[in-house]
């Protein structure tokens, strides 16, 4: 990792020693947070035992700004990892031949260095040109966002004082045939065998109101079959290339005291099959999510409510819902429930007896939420809320269980309250609570009457450093 750092820190200096000297500005910026877990019952079972751990993240952000209109923005994150999981190089030095690390995984992908964003950005007479690896799927509302890295081309251009028009294309996977894929037919090579996508969208930001309109096309074609299509004396099952479109407006309005903001999310598409799958008929794809929030402000506190729906796919149909639609990573509702960082931090693991569990992202779900906050002190937020979840289609609860959950049963509610302190402007500590009461979703099968599912609580503290 040290030979890592220094060699982020010298790539840094050529840059800026590249550049003419005097029209080049550098900024650096970024977070340092240390989080501590207590999780009582992640398994949702009455003889589960608790856990309990530390993890952290330094995360840097530099901009080399060259000229006016034109800069490039480097992003690292370090040492993004459980406490005791992987030790420093410097305790843990690697065999000098085989150049492995004894008792410890210490290498990149165990989250000790990567370099997650490089972005350039140059102003022209006809707009902004975007190119590089940085976030996608971050759009409007934070509800529905997934952010990750891929590569992309953006184009911005304004149009008046306050519309904005945006085209684009991403490149998520390149899967052509240098990479030894082929077709199980001789002479029809799979040279497109990529994951692609292309949007365009439209932004008004005015005083009081924003509001925006995106479509995205995406074609999905890395699952056609990749080197020897044959495993032992079988084919492939099937060999799919899907086309999805999604269509998202948003809105945030400011009327004071009054705050709302919404957004939707509607996807179509098809999945088709080739070669030996090719008599399979194409399959449908659609997808449905919807958010709405609105708070109400009133001197030092504020009180409020949303609710928010992700389609599930009916196993009565032929066709895929609730595809390339869900509450997104970003949007953590609970402590507990959809909380990405928490499902991180469980393994992937809410549930019981290995029936249907949550994850970090909503899916299938309606829920509802009242929440407030108050700042007691100049330096002090306190924020707290009730939500109660339910699912939202039909669904088997066991792919090896022919029951059906029915649309009565209920993923249960959960009480959230935080507490958050400004120690120094740039350092603030964070203290939290949440307790969830588990629903029928999580019993299974009603056949089972001894199935029985206990709530859980967790403690969490977080200390975040900003620079």
């Amino acid at each position: 990792m040290r030979k890592l750092l220094i060699g982020f820190l010298a790539l840094s200096l050529v840059v800026v020693f590249a550049m003419p000297a005097a029209a080049t500005d550098f900024d650096i910026s970024g977070t340092y947070y240390i989080r501590g877990w207590y999780d009582d019952n992640s398994k949702l079972e009455s003889d589960s035992t608790a856990s309990a751990l530390y993890q952290q993240r330094l995360r840097v952000k530099s901009v080399f700004k060259v000229v006016d209109g034109l800069k490039l923005t480097v992003r690292l994150d370090t040492l993004e990892q459980t406490w005791g999981s992987v030790a420093p190089a410097s305790q843990d030095p690697a065999d000098s031949e085989t150049g492995v690390h004894g008792g410890y995984t210490n290498d990149i992908a165990s989250g000790n260095v990567k370099v997650e964003m490089t972005r350039l950005d140059f102003v022209t007479k006809v707009g902004l040109i975007s190119a590089g690896y940085w976030d996608t799927n971050a759009w409007g509302c934070t509800f529905g966002n997934n952010t990750w890295k891929v590569g992309r081309i953006q184009w911005t251009v304004p149009i008046g004082e306050n519309f904005y028009v945006v085209a684009g294309l991403e490149k998520d996977y390149e899967g052509d045939s240098k990479d030894g894929r082929i077709s199980v037919f001789p002479g029809d090579e799979y040279s497109d065998a990529d994951n692609d996508a292309y949007i365009l969208a439209g932004i008004y930001k005015g005083e009081q109101v924003e509001a925006g309109l995106l479509w995205k096309y995406v074609r999905l074609a890395s699952q056609r079959p990749a080197g020897n299509p044959f495993v032992g004396d079988f084919p492939p099952l099937y060999c799919t290339n899907a086309e999805i479109n999604v269509i998202t407006p948003y809105f945030k309005a400011t009327f004071d005291p009054f705050y709302v903001e919404g957004q939707i999310y509607w996807a179509d598409g098809t999945m088709a099959f080739e070669d030996y799958a090719s008599g399979t008929p194409d399959v449908n794809l659609e997808g449905l999510s919807w958010y709405l929030m609105g708070k109400y402000s009133f001197g030092s506190a504020y009180i409020g409510g949303l609710a928010a729906y992700a389609q599930g796919d009916d196993p009565n149909s032929t066709d895929m819902e609730g595809v390339a639609v869900n509450g997104g990573w970003d949007w953590d509702p609970c402590l507990i429930l959809w909380n990405s960082d928490f499902n991180y931090k469980a393994n992937g693991y809410l549930g019981h007896e290995g029936y249907a569990m949550t994850d970090g992202q909503m899916r299938n779900a309606f829920i509802y939420q009242i929440f407030g906050g108050w700042n007691p002190m100049e330096d002090l937020v306190l924020k707290a809320s009730y939500t109660i979840a339910t699912v939202g289609e039909d669904q088997i609860a066991n792919p090896y269980d022919s029951y059906i959950m029915s649309v009565d049963d209920d993923y249960g509610s959960e009480f959230d309250i935080t507490a958050n302190y400004k120690i120094y402007d740039n350092l603030d500590y964070m203290v939290g609570f949440g307790y969830f009461w588990a629903g029928d979703f999580y019993k299974g099968d009603p056949i089972e009457e001894s199935s029985e599912v206990s709530n859980t609580y967790l403690l969490v503290h977080k200390l975040t450093l900003s620079f």
